[in-house]
């Protein structure tokens, strides 16, 4: 029994395209991406990039939901000309669509995390204050033991955000080869590539917006 809820809880949430299907898969990713907006927007967070996630306030919901919009429909479009070019199949588009939506799920768990308040006040604060420390001029060191431990805060603050990320990009590279047949280095090779086009795909159509 125990083995085979730990194979249900795996297949759900890493093999999640094996079973879900087209429309539940585009609604709840529509349905994460609205709601990551509208966190985002509260918390003073912006997705201006494929997996950029930052303290910038300011986002109106509209605009926060258009970013979110601009980075599934960048990366769907980078996977369907990779897809399209190497695989065999004749795979569906709107099925690539739906598990790229729902791929992004995760990084609502991000802006979660975020948005408590002793966390998401504290990462920030130590961005800003390694930031400023960093040397302006060349031939200038920062002082590594007054910021020594802000970095390792940082880092261990950080950890859950990494494992998010990670998470999300497994997910994106799964519903891709479960919808275009693809694997081994053909597979990976070309999802790393989409995942560059996109990137700067996404990052163009971003400073194309007022």
């Amino acid at each position: 029994m125990t083995d085979g809820r730990t194979r249900s809880l795996e297949q759900l949430l890493l093999r999640p395209f094996d079973t879900l299907s087209t429309p539940a898969a585009l609604a709840f990713g529509l349905v994460t991406m609205a709601l990551t907006a509208l966190l985002a927007g509260q918390t003073g967070l912006q997705t201006r990039g494929l997996f950029d996630l930052q303290f910038i306030p300011g986002g109106t919901p509209g605009w926060l939901l258009a970013q979110g919009l601009i980075n599934w429909l960048s990366l769907t479009l980078a996977l369907l000309v990779a897809g399209r070019w190497l695989s065999r199949n004749r795979f569906s588009v709107p099925r690539l669509l739906a598990c790229q939506a729902a791929a992004r799920w995760p990084l609502l768990l991000s802006t979660l995390y975020l948005s408590i308040p002793p966390l998401g006040g504290q990462i920030r604060e130590l961005t800003q204050r390694l930031v400023q420390a960093m040397p302006s001029e060349r031939g200038q060191v920062m002082a590594d033991a007054a910021y020594m431990g802000d970095a390792f805060v940082l880092t261990l603050l950080g950890v859950p955000l990494l494992v998010f990320l990670l998470w999300m990009i497994w997910l994106m590279f799964h519903g891709y080869q479960s919808v275009t047949g693809l694997s081994g280095p053909r597979a990976g090779l070309s999802f790393a590539a989409a995942l560059v086009a996109a990137y700067v795909i996404s990052k163009g159509l971003m400073l194309l917006i007022p």
